[in-house]
């Protein structure tokens, strides 16, 4: 198969590797850095390219890993006719457009948080001070800045960070201010494609601040616990209601919704990721059989071929450096130091990144790699984990967190009270 990879995520280092390994003919693009030269992300490690354009004839299969600054040109790929996993246009809104992916929740039945949204610092930090209630700030419509996302510990703390955004002239857009849920966050995915939903579903829980103990700065995801299930309920409840939407959208890939379980058993949903998700796509890997591209274009065909194993639980650690997650660092600082512990017995639960070859795997940005270890159980697959981040190292104090997948240990009792992630163990 000629598979053509469309990374712009700067992610897909190891899918490409693995579809490699099944003996596909893969091309590897990569979005040109700020002064228009080439990433060196998998240099000497896979074919890379500079265009995709001159390609697409050339590919069985198109995959894109992300939905933001090329979903315009991806969709036109789409409009084509061409051979696409990845998220369409309008599925790529229901993530980065937070107004969209709440109306179709709510469109669908789907309760969701009380919020209000504002057009401006002035009435957002009235509204704070009358209520004296924390909030999410999240980014509302299209043109919002992303930038406007933060999570308040108390009324005050929103007050200030709200003058300080207003003093620093940070506002492009609306933002809205959500009521915040108690409770434990949880998961749930599906592969969908013409066919419907693939008959494998998703469950996870995301470790998003960047410290052991859930504390520091938020970052995307720094551990993940993954699934997959037949059955589940937290699926039914808020992603199976949405089908007759994304089979109008003609969407096909992964869809996630994250939400919170508060006590008395009712998810609330909190976000949408409308394309592969980071690190989970590697834990999808690593419990996945057989070859990813092509149960990947059957679903593009309508087809639901994916294997699992089924049972089976993968943890992910992602490992970092440098000034991660900021990414203040030039290129330069992040890269070329080499990349020690890798043997022929460690080697398929790394999930290589941002690594490129110098007589030697090195690093080539500051989002390094994703360890992955599978058990019967989270604890199991944990320690599987953990083993190897042990054995990998390189010189410049690698980052990671020590605690994927304890949360569980507290958090499965309280879902599974209220008949959600059923059958999993810690």
């Amino acid at each position: 198969m000629n598979l053509l990879l469309l990374d712009e995520e700067n992610c897909g280092l190891a899918f490409a590797m693995r579809c490699r390994d099944y003996d596909h003919d893969v091309l590897h693009w990569t979005p040109p850095l700020k002064d228009g030269s080439r990433n060196p992300l998998g240099k000497g490690i896979v074919h890379r390219i500079d265009k995709w354009e001159p390609h697409l004839k050339w590919a069985d299969l198109i995959v894109l890993t992300g939905n933001s600054m090329y979903r315009l040109d991806f969709q036109d790929l789409i409009d084509r006719g061409y051979p696409v996993v990845g998220a369409c246009d309008k599925g790529a809104e229901l993530e980065t457009n937070r107004e969209k992916g709440q109306q179709v929740l709510e469109k669908y039945g789907i309760e969701v948080a009380s919020y209000e949204v504002f057009k401006n610092f002035d009435d957002a930090i009235a509204y704070v001070k009358k209520t004296k209630l924390p909030y999410a700030v999240k980014p509302w419509g299209g043109t919002a800045d992303k930038a406007l996302t933060f999570v308040a510990d108390s009324w005050e703390d929103l007050v200030f960070k709200l003058e300080r955004w207003k003093q620093e002239g940070k506002l492009r857009g609306e933002f809205m201010l959500q009521e915040l849920i108690e409770g434990v966050e949880f998961g749930t995915a599906g592969w969908f494609g013409p066919g419907g939903w693939c008959k494998w579903l998703e469950e996870s829980f995301e470790y998003k601040k960047l410290m052991t103990g859930d504390v520091g700065c938020n970052t995307g995801e720094q551990c993940t616990v993954l699934r997959f299930t037949k059955e589940s309920k937290l699926f039914s409840m808020v992603l199976e209601p949405i089908t007759e939407y994304l089979d109008e959208i003609n969407y096909v890939g992964n869809i996630s919704v994250n939400c919170k379980i508060d006590k008395e058993g009712k998810p609330w949903p909190l976000e949408f990721t409308a394309r592969l998700g980071w690190p989970e796509f590697n834990l999808q890997l690593a419990l996945t059989i057989d070859d990813p591209a092509s149960w990947l274009l059957d679903l593009v065909g309508g087809s639901d071929t994916m294997e699992v194993d089924s049972g089976g639980v993968a943890v992910g650690v992602v490992m970092t450096h440098g000034d991660y997650p900021y990414g203040k660092q030039t290129l330069e600082q992040v890269s070329g130091y080499p990349i020690r512990g890798l043997t022929n017995r460690n080697v398929d639960q790394i999930y290589l990144q941002q690594v490129q070859d110098k007589e030697g795997p090195v690093t080539a940005g500051d989002y390094v790699m994703v360890i992955v270890g599978t058990g019967d159980t989270i604890s199991e697959a944990s320690k599987a984990a953990y083993k190897v981040v042990k054995q990998v190292s390189w010189p410049n104090s690698p980052m990671f967190r020590t605690d994927a997948g304890k949360r569980q240990q507290k958090e499965l009792p309280l879902l599974q009270a209220h008949g959600f992630a059923e059958g999993l163990k810690y």
